[in-house]
């Protein structure tokens, strides 16, 4: 199989020829390991770790993205520092009040990506799955535009308009993500989004809200990806246990991270319930076993996940969040070794 048939077999739930491998780190990490490994780009590195996904994007051509002070920001206009992404520095709606103050905002538009370069990268990745569209962070963008504390106090008191600032951070990544699929059609194969629903010891917020007020917007973007004909990975941290049957509901695919030191997350319980119903896409440990472990660890880990798939599809390896600096390389080299040397089944 090729990275493209094996990745497909594994999200059909058929029995693929090894156990398909994803990666996800900081920039700093990936700057280390490409030291470390002697390659000379990060694709490079990816082909030395047998990876089996590839991320096509568009090129930024809108605006400058900094604010008046020279912070940078992302394409919402929230200034951001910190490690990679970051976590917003202030909230430009911070002091919203009706859905008018919300209008008059200077949202980014479609137009100021160049797709002509996503479809470039999905044609020249055809041997593996393509990830393609854009990253759906509805929710968390609201929660960067309004203030986190400001927006959970708003869903209660002030529930329209909560829905209507994530209505409009949807409308932008359905729009983006449209166009994407139609100026590549048949070049791409997984829609991946991401919005982080839970914490390390339960949701973010309770079934009965997210359902209200999330729900639909996730019913949306998984909508268009499926009228595409495209399989779904969704990206969210922590304890998701209980949307994760609503998720399946909607036409999940696969679950990604899975963070498994989050309450409820315990892996084998995770494959009992869910085995047939979703991938589970992720699942080796960073916040204890890749950082504090030994390289005899980790790999006991990576052995111990390949062995509940020795009979079926349905697992992916990877780290459960993105890698950070603090974990050690030589962790990361013995995952992705064990990955390669244990997960073959044919």
């Amino acid at each position: 199989m090729n990275s493209k048939e094996r990745v497909i077999a594994t999200y059909n739930f058929e029995l693929p020829d090894r156990i398909p491998i994803d990666f996800c780190a900081e920039e700093s990490v990936y700057n280390a390991l490409m030291k470390a490994t002697g390659v000379k780009n990060q694709l490079e590195l990816m082909e030395y770790f047998h990876v089996d996904f590839r991320w096509a994007r568009p090129k930024w051509i809108g605006p400058e993205l900094v604010d008046e002070d020279g912070n940078p920001t992302d394409y919402f206009g929230i200034p951001r520092g910190g490690e990679g992404f970051g976590y917003a520095l202030r909230h430009p709606l911070a002091h919203v009040k009706t859905k008018r103050d919300v209008d008059a905002y200077s949202w980014p538009k479609p137009e100021y990506w160049d797709y002509d370069v996503f479809v470039e990268e999905c044609t020249r990745f055809e041997q593996y799955a393509v990830y393609g569209g854009a990253w759906g962070w509805f929710f968390n963008a609201a929660c960067d535009l309004v203030g986190m504390d400001r927006f959970f106090i708003m869903m209660i008191d002030e529930p329209e308009l909560a829905f209507y600032i994530m209505e409009k951070t949807t409308d932008f990544f359905y729009e983006c993500s449209r166009i994407m699929f139609e100026k590549a059609k048949g070049k791409v194969d997984i829609f991946f989004t991401g919005d982080d629903y839970g914490a390390q010891t339960g949701p973010l917020i309770s079934l009965e809200l997210w359902r209200k007020l999330i729900k639909p917007h996730v019913k949306r973007l998984y909508s268009l990806a499926k009228s595409y004909g495209l399989y779904i990975t969704q990206h969210s941290c922590g304890c998701i246990i209980d949307f994760i049957p609503d998720l399946i509901e909607l036409g999940l695919n696969a679950i990604e991270p899975v963070q498994v030191r989050a309450r409820g997350m315990d892996f084998k319980a995770l494959v009992e319930r869910f085995k047939g119903k979703v991938v589970l896409q992720g699942s080796i440990d960073t916040q204890r076993t890749l950082p504090f472990g030994t390289p005899e660890d980790v790999k006991n880990e990576v052995k111990s996940r390949i062995e509940l798939f020795r009979d079926k599809g349905g697992f992916v390896i990877g780290p459960t969040q993105h890698l950070l600096p603090e974990i050690p390389l030589e962790n990361i080299l013995a995952m992705y070794e064990a990955a390669w040397e244990y997960g073959k089944l044919s």
